[in-house]
C-alpha cells in the first residue's frame, strides 16, 4: 500500500492506495497538471475527475464493440 497526498482549498486529504493504482493515479494527476504536494483548486481537480469518467466511458464502449466483433 502507498499513501497518496492531496490538498485541496488548503486542506491536506491523504489517502492510501495498493502501489500500482497509487502510481497510475499519481501519473495521471500529472497528465492533467495537478501536482498531488500542492494545493489544488476543486474545478481544476473536477475537470480531471469528468476527463477520468470520459477516458473510462470511452474504454467500456470500445469493450462492448470488441465484444460483439468477436461473438460474430
Amino acid at each position: 500500500m502507498k499513501k497518496v497526498e492531496f490538498s485541496i482549498n488548503g486542506k491536506k486529504y491523504e489517502v492510501e492506495l495498493e502501489n500500482g493504482f497509487a502510481l497510475f493515479v499519481i501519473e495521471n494527476l500529472n497528465k492533467h497538471n495537478i501536482d498531488s504536494t500542492k494545493n489544488t483548486t476543486i474545478p481544476k481537480l473536477l475537470n480531471a475527475y469528468l476527463l477520468a469518467l470520459k477516458e473510462n466511458y470511452d474504454n467500456k464502449k470500445k469493450i462492448e464493440e470488441l465484444l460483439v466483433e468477436i461473438s460474430i
